[in-house]
């Protein structure tokens, strides 16, 4: 009996050393898990930077309305708010020389008129801009390229222009005698604007009417506001 009560005590104080184990061990599982939480590393998270490009809008223009102004030849190409311009800087009147067929204006042409002979046909056109438009030399040799004509230093000017009146204000008359075609002209600053009547076609038909095209300038008129 006495060796069996003590198997029956050892069983038992085995049963309680292994509980006890069982519990010493949890607990330090879950001490180890709660540290764990505690100290877990930060997640780190990449963020897309932000665009901040800005896409500016294109500028509407009228399509119709640029073709038809459309130079060529290395004509001034018309920019936004130069309808504008021409509204604003007031009508022009003038005498059609004799043979001269007068067309109506359209666009940013204040006048339009043509001329045909034997030789060809030649077109007068008046246009006006804000501003001098680049200034002097630059807008006599854009018209010099329109006739095959290499672009002139400031000292050659004397050659091919002269200063002439129009409309009671000082401006200047321009003679450019290409090969196939040829260009007479006017500019004239007037009030913070500039005017241009450009004689171009046919070299022959231009040059032959150069006495009209300088009586159609002694004609013109413009429009003053400020006097």
């Amino acid at each position: 009996m006495r060796q069996t009560a003590h198997i029956v005590k050892s069983i038992h104080s085995a049963t309680v050393l292994e509980r006890r184990l069982r519990f010493y061990c949890l607990s330090v599982v879950c001490l180890l898990g709660f540290v764990g939480c505690e100290q877990a590393e930060p997640t780190s998270y990449l963020i897309p930077k932000e665009d901040r490009t800005v896409t500016m809008p294109t500028p509407v223009t009228d399509s119709a309305e640029t073709k038809a102004s459309a130079p060529l030849n290395g004509a001034m190409r018309i920019l936004p708010g130069m309808q504008a311009a021409a509204d604003e800087a007031g009508g022009v009147s003038y005498i059609v020389p004799e043979g001269w067929e007068d067309l109506p204006a359209s666009g940013i042409r204040k006048a339009n008129l043509k001329v045909s002979d034997e030789n060809g046909a030649a077109e007068l056109t008046v246009l006006v801009f804000p501003g001098d438009v680049g200034g002097r030399l630059a807008n006599i040799n854009r018209w010099r390229g329109q006739v095959g004509l290499d672009d002139a230093p400031f000292e050659d000017l004397p050659k091919f222009t002269e200063s002439y009146t129009i409309s009671q204000h000082p401006g200047l008359y321009v003679r450019l005698e290409g090969g196939a075609q040829s260009i007479l002209g006017g500019l004239l600053p007037f009030h913070g604007s500039t005017w241009f009547f450009k004689f171009l076609g046919n070299s022959a038909t231009v040059l032959g009417n150069e006495a009209k095209m300088k009586a159609f300038l002694d004609s013109v008129q413009l429009q003053d506001s400020h006097h």
